[in-house]
């Protein structure tokens, strides 16, 4: 009883704190407690003028002001003094009052989507500003004073019609972000390669022909793009920018590239779309692109070097030679074969000792984790708090049964007590599943729906991992493919949803082993070795469940499963092996049937 009641406890300052965090006060409300209000949102309440009132909330921190229909703002806006944040963004604001510079306290103010022509000539009083947002307005000149803001970090002046940056730009010695774009600039200061905190600079759709050449003195630079110009050339000072990591000059007019351009040993994306360029320096086979993109230029041939490279993310026209993804990846694998049996080989004895011992460490612990399984070993505690959030929602909060599962849940669900939640967990997982509507009935954010949508599937793969561990193999296949048909993972990173697939695709793999029906193990693991770019080597799992096989006739039904490939129009794709058909879906990762075919020839068995 003393657990459930501080489970409940807890419970109930979570959810008070939580809410807290989100109450929104009208004005009206907010003037009854001003000493008290540090936060308020008055965002899309079609406001057409501020309350002159809202002086009276000297204590204000940050004010949303944000999507209502805003021409002008009160003079009582200059006495919110410990104002941090102001947004205005999406109003139909021409000016700035006077009276805002003596918000002496304000670091972040945005006012994208407005119509504002001018700035305060005196905008420097604004002193501690770090981030100053402009998108969307009809700037077309800065006062001189802005470029004493010292303290700004992020500057976005896209879609405006500036078309001069002063050399004073320099002063800005803190800006780790400028953004110019959509502005009608001839030229950029040769001064602006003074900004030596500068991580991003984007340039894109301006009326640039050339790039300062100072511009490789900005040693910190991250981000440069400069697409959509007028650009026949790029400095060769570029290639000192040794923290470069992407660089976008995709619709210019650039008709070569500096030869040493390999000396940006950090750059992982570069696009060059659509220019002149007849050829590529061959120091660019020096880097570890994850993206190149050639395409639409006069390029017939790309130098050994840049093809050895192995760049997975590429594009180019036809004509051009470049290796498939599918050969990339059985390149690599044997790449990395290749270098693990070097690397063991130069080992000294004492090494190998030390790396014997730690494999006896990681077999026990494997051991360990296949006594008492679970994947999900650190988030499936969680799926009891999102459970009890879920149950104050309706439809789920006249459920009285699903309340009460919830409330049963006292105690940390972990590896060695979930076989104990066999019954709870059968129920969390058929009754949470989430309406369609659910998002915008509740105002939920896309991490909320996300956390509610994976109670089922946590439940499921927990249910699958205990069954596991008790080796009941049909009743761990029912709850596998529970969790990776019928509830799948979702997350915003598409390799850790693949990684939960790959992983419960192997699971079903043993388990169908271990029941010998290994022609349908060796599906999955067909299917997972078509998928995976490094998650696993089941080559290695193939040649497990193959000891007793005829290797010359697995590796002949492997080739003949390869023609029975079909793709269809979702992604998905039916595979047959000995008579086994089962369809498998790995998007986002999904590749042509001539790219499977290679990936499966190339498995070894010997």
């Amino acid at each position: 009883m003393t657990k459930i009641l501080g489970f409940i406890t807890f419970l109930f300052i979570f959810s008070h704190s939580a809410a807290a965090q989100k109450n929104s006060y009208s004005l009206e409300e907010a003037l009854q407690t001003p000493e008290r209000i540090e936060y308020l949102d008055l965002s899309s309440k079609n406001l057409t003028e501020v309350p002159r009132g809202i002086g009276a909330l000297t204590h204000l921190k940050t004010l949303d002001l944000s999507n209502n229909q805003l021409t002008t703002l009160p003079e009582e806006i200059g006495q919110l003094i410990h104002l941090e944040k102001l947004i205005l963004n999406k109003n139909n604001l021409t000016r700035i009052p006077e009276s805002i510079l003596n918000l002496k306290e304000l670091k972040d103010l945005r006012l994208d989507k407005n119509q504002i022509s001018t700035l305060p000539k005196k905008i420097d009083k604004l002193a501690k500003l770090e981030k100053l947002t402009l998108r969307d307005n009809r700037l077309s000149v800065l006062p001189k004073s802005f470029y004493n803001l010292l303290n700004l970090k992020e500057l976005d002046l896209t879609s405006n019609t500036i078309t001069q940056i002063s050399k004073d730009i320099s002063k800005l010695q803190s800006l780790t972000v400028l953004q110019l774009q959509f502005n009608p600039l001839k030229e950029l200061p040769e001064k602006v390669g003074n900004l030596a905190s500068l991580e991003t600079l984007w340039l894109n759709k301006t009326e640039l022909s050339s790039l300062p050449h100072s511009i490789g003195k900005l040693s910190n630079l991250k981000d440069l793009s400069a697409g959509y110009n007028h650009l026949k050339s790029i400095p060769a000072t570029i290639t000192a920018l040794k923290n470069l990591e992407s660089l976008s000059l995709e619709k210019n007019l650039i008709s070569s590239l500096p030869a040493d351009i390999g000396n940006l040993t950090k750059l992982k994306r570069l696009n060059l779309n659509t220019n002149k360029l007849t050829s590529i320096p061959a120091s660019l086979g020096n880097l570890k692109l994850s993206a190149l993109y050639l395409k639409e230029n006069d390029i017939t041939e790309l130098p050994e070097a840049v093809i050895a490279m192995g760049c997975y993310d590429i594009e180019k026209d036809p004509q051009v030679y470049y290796p498939s993804r599918a050969q990339l990846m059985v390149k690599d694998r044997k790449r990395l074969k290749a270098k693990r049996e070097k690397k063991t080989a130069e080992r000294s004895l004492e090494e190998k000792q030390e790396y014997a011992e730690l494999e006896r460490i990681r077999l026990e612990k494997l051991k360990e984790e296949e006594k008492f399984r679970l994947y999900h070993n650190v988030v499936t505690d969680a799926l009891r708090m999102h459970a009890y959030e879920l149950s104050q929602l309706a439809p789920f909060s006249s459920n009285i049964k699903y309340k009460e599962i919830v409330i049963s849940l006292e105690v940390n669900i972990d590896r060695y007590n979930v076989s104990e939640y066999i019954t709870p967990l059968n129920y969390l997982m058929y009754l949470s599943e989430i309406p369609d509507n659910f998002k915008t009935i509740h105002s939920l954010s896309n991490t909320e729906i996300i956390n509610f949508k994976n109670i089922s599937h946590l439940a499921a793969h927990a249910l699958a991992d205990s069954y596991l561990s008790a080796k009941n193999y049909p009743k761990a296949i029912e709850y596998l493919n529970l969790a990776l048909v019928d509830y799948p993972y979702h997350s915003f990173s598409g390799t850790t949803v693949n990684k939960d697939r790959l992983r419960i695709r192997t699971d079903l793999a043993k388990s169908y082993s271990s029941l010998n029906t290994k022609n349908i193990a060796f599906l999955y693991l067909l299917a997972n070795t078509i998928n995976s770019s490094g998650y696993g080597d089941y080559d290695k799992l193939i040649k497990e469940y193959a000891v007793h096989e005829d290797k010359k006739q697995l590796k002949e039904d492997i080739a003949v499963a390869a023609e029975t490939i079909k793709i269809h129009d979702d992604g998905s794709y039916d595979i047959t092996f000995r008579g086994n058909t089962h369809t498998f879906f790995d998007g986002p990762y999904t590749s042509s049937k001539a790219d499977m075919k290679i990936i499966l020839a190339s498995i070894a068995l010997e």
